[in-house]
């Protein structure tokens, strides 16, 4: 690697690994593809699995519908990692990836403003509120936005009329591209831009984005609204490092891992 781009990636071989991924030859690294949902957990994975003997991993974290389309478009990668099992399950069925299994759940949650004084008795009442700015991700390119429509329709089941009104009052803030190397999430600067007073989310994208802003209250969907998410992962089928690290996310210290970071 160049040292114009070891330097702006931050000065060191472990932080271009795990933040500046595309500045990593292929020859240098395998490349571990995975949601942005992922990025704590898995680069915590990537340090564990590389200090028992495993292979360095270039990693590259954004949309999982984004990074299949890279995939497909001829970008080589050794892991696939998506928050929809649908996308691997597609990569594997075409050749481009050995098995895919799903390895993962996570469900969903609304992180808001505690003026909302949000709560699960009164959830759908608050969101469906004229005045009451609420924020996703983006269908189709971010799974966690197909996951929010989906409970939109949930939503529709209980309180009629509902999924009519989110549908066109949501303001889709995050999921069509990635966040740059250091930028900060679009979740945090959806409310310190004060562009939202609610955000449907991931439970796990609900905890990381309350460490930067510890006002906010998280409201975990009722179970009987929720989508849980089906997590899949998929080895290239001629990487061997791809499929060692894939063994290592299925086995019990990946397990425990995501556990730690709230997946289930």
């Amino acid at each position: 690697m160049n040292r114009k781009l070891l330097k702006r990636c931050g000065a060191t071989w472990a932080a271009a690994v795990l933040l500046c991924p595309l500045a990593v030859n292929a020859q240098d690294a395998p490349l571990l593809m995975a949601a942005g949902s992922l990025r704590e957990a898995m680069n915590e994975m990537v340090r564990v699995y590389q200090a028992q003997g495993g292979g360095r991993f270039a990693v590259q974290y954004g949309p999982s519908g984004h990074l299949r389309q890279a995939i497909e478009s001829g970008q080589r990668a050794d892991v696939f990692a998506s928050a929809d099992v649908k996308h691997t399950d597609a990569l594997a069925s075409s050749g481009r990836f050995g098995a895919s299994t799903v390895f993962t759940h996570n469900d969903l949650c609304v992180i808001a403003r505690p003026q909302l004084a949000l709560d699960e008795t009164n959830l759908l009442g608050k969101l469906t509120q004229p005045a009451v700015r609420v924020a996703t991700s983006t269908p189709v390119s971010d799974p966690m936005g197909d996951y929010t429509w989906q409970f939109f329709h949930q939503a529709d089941r209980a309180q009629p009329g509902a999924f009519g009104v989110l549908d066109r009052k949501a303001r889709k803030l995050s999921g069509a591209t990635a966040p740059k190397p250091g930028e900060k999430l679009p979740y945090v600067t959806a409310f310190e831009h004060d562009q939202a007073d609610a955000y449907v989310m991931y439970c796990t994208n609900a905890v990381t984005t309350r460490k930067s802003l510890p006002e906010l209250h998280i409201v975990r969907i009722p179970a009987a609204l929720n989508v849980r998410s089906a997590y899949g992962i998929a080895a290239h089928p001629a990487s061997s490092e791809g499929a060692r690290f894939v063994r290592f996310v299925l086995g019990e210290q990946g397990q425990q891992i995501l556990r730690r970071y709230g997946f289930n």
